[in-house]
């Protein structure tokens, strides 16, 4: 076909799926590789003696995004809601419905008597920032529709909509301080605002954790498990002419000669490259003979600008298969659960002290180092997956599985791993997490556990290539050096490098799996848009 472009897409996660499937609907002929076996990076799910675990998000919100790229496709995924339950201490709250907010409120003004006025300003906050995150993940995003082929649509669904719509951008867009700076004017009790801050990434968009409560209603979950997500975009790319590569890395590009190789020396051509991987990396493996000078300064510009900046937080899961019916469970909590045992907080656990530990690792004895671990995971925020609770066919009869997780720091793994006791500290890192749990929402369950497994910001690393093992990409608490709210959005696929594009979640600050869509979405366009069949 005249006019036909060979188009590689580097990474087959969420952001490189979604924008093959598109770019094969433009006519054009797709490559993607993968250095993972499987297709789905952070979003997956893998199964052992019955029991189905999801290894990235527990639940994925739909954001106006996922049904609408879903349904443009015409991809037919069942899916149903993603419940969600949180607690502090005995406390716990379910929200199946927005009463669960006020609940929510209710249980703050319980926990901390003597606090009443400080959570008036707070649940003040939470309420504007609910009602805003209402408006934007109700509204279909327009990049996945045509409005005007469907004058119907957009009169009933969108105009009624926009102008909420587009305050709710603009506030978004200007209110970008951190959770932590927010809540510093609201109250001096420290317990009380690492009860709201603690469970999300340092420095999270207070407009977003304010209004994440709204998500708790957004949720949706793929009958099989999250992997269900990518296993459908594959299908879909697969049968229609794409090809995908997995354990396949790139290690070299040689932009000039518009050229990729991968670690067994195999050599792909393109007429436009669209990474979807850590953008460290490509600037690590660019090979920049041939280019102009002025092209090789705006390259290291570049190059430095993602070398200096920080990478965002990790997590430390455990998958754990469970001797005891889903039952005992369901009287707890729904199947997505954040849960804090204990209401004093992390302090100084998850900043200072970690801070110190890290500076001065190889002068900190082992058991002072243990000590802190056992303090961090005894206060600490746990995220619970309990994947038969949304759909009855993921674990064994009478049996029950359940993701645990706590955000993280990847850099003290790596410290721990380079003086040669990473084992010892990924036990103790999940005893003291079953430890809290058993103490505190889960009595007896160590002793039900038929089995489990460990997954470290390093295996993260190691698996993903990504830095520090980060799961959204840039740390929040500094400047973004990629566009970082939705009016930047058009910005997302831009790079130095005449032809090549970016996209997921190093392309976007914060991310997860919605905005990795809509940047896969929105770079398609863009490459679509340049190269036109005649």
């Amino acid at each position: 076909m005249k006019g036909r472009k060979k188009i590689v897409v580097v990474g087959a996660g969420m952001s490189g799926l979604s924008a093959g499937a598109y770019i094969l609907r433009g006519g054009h002929e797709l490559l993607i590789l993968e250095k993972s076996a499987a297709c789905g990076g952070h979003v997956n799910s893998f199964t052992k003696d019955g029991f189905l675990f999801d290894t990235g998000p527990r639940a994925i919100g739909n954001a106006g995004i996922l049904k609408p790229m879903l349904k443009s496709l015409g991809i037919e995924l069942p899916l149903v809601k993603g419940q969600v339950s949180t607690g502090i201490k005995d406390h716990i709250i379910h929200y199946d419905t927005e009463a669960g907010i006020s609940d929510f409120l209710l249980s703050l003004l319980k926990l901390f008597p003597g606090s009443e006025k400080d959570i008036a300003l707070i649940a003040k906050r939470i309420w504007s920032s609910v009602k805003t995150a209402r408006v934007l993940n109700h509204m279909p995003n327009p990049f996945f529709r045509n409005f005007f082929s469907d004058l119907g649509f957009f009169f009933q669904e969108v105009l009624p909509r926009l102008p909420g719509f587009l305050s709710a951008l603009i506030k978004t867009s200007l209110l970008d301080t951190s959770i932590e700076a927010a809540l510093a004017p609201l109250s001096a009790n420290k317990a009380l605002k690492d009860m709201i801050s603690q469970h999300f990434f340092k420095g999270t968009p207070a407009s977003f954790a304010f209004g994440y409560f709204e998500n708790f209603q957004d949720y949706l979950y793929p009958l099989g498990g999250t992997g269900r997500l990518p296993q459908a975009l594959e299908g879909d790319i697969l049968s229609k002419g794409g090809r995908i590569l997995t354990d396949t890395e790139v290690v070299k590009i040689l932009p000039h000669d518009k050229k990729l190789f991968d670690q067994r020396g195999s050599e792909y051509g393109y007429d436009y490259l669209l990474w979807c991987a850590d953008l460290r990396s490509l600037y690590q493996r660019l090979g920049e003979d041939g280019l102009p000078k002025g092209l090789r300064r705006s390259i290291q510009m570049e190059r430095e600008k993602y070398a200096r900046v920080k990478s965002g937080e990790s997590v430390f899961t455990l998958f754990i298969a469970l001797n005891e019916d889903p039952e005992a469970f369901k009287k707890i909590c729904r199947g997505h659960f954040i849960y804090t045992p204990k209401t004093g907080g992390l302090g100084s656990l998850g900043r200072a002290d970690l801070e110190r530990i890290k500076t001065n690792f190889t002068h900190i004895p082992k058991q002072e180092i243990i000590s802190w671990l056992k303090d961090f995971c005894r206060y600490n925020s746990y995220e619970i997956s309990i994947p038969v609770l949304k759909d009855p066919s993921l674990a064994p009869a009478g049996k029950t599985g359940m993701v645990v997780s706590i955000l993280f720091d990847g850099e003290i793994f790596s410290l721990v791993e380079k003086a040669q006791w990473y084992e010892e500290f990924k036990r103790e890192a999940a005893e003291c997490m079953l430890a809290s749990l058993e103490e505190s929402i889960f009595p007896g369950l160590r002793g039900k556990i038929l089995f489990k497994e460990i997954a470290t910001p390093l295996s993260l690393m190691k698996r993903f290539n990504t830095s520090k093992g980060a799961i959204t990409g840039w740390s929040m608490e500094e400047k973004s050096p990629v566009p970082h709210n939705l009016a930047q959005i058009f910005a997302v696929p831009k790079t130095a490098l005449p032809g090549v594009y970016k996209a997921g979640q190093w392309s976007y600050s914060p991310s997860g799996v919605p905005i990795a869509i809509l940047s896969g979405k929105i770079a398609a366009d863009k490459i679509l848009a340049k190269v036109p069949l005649f």
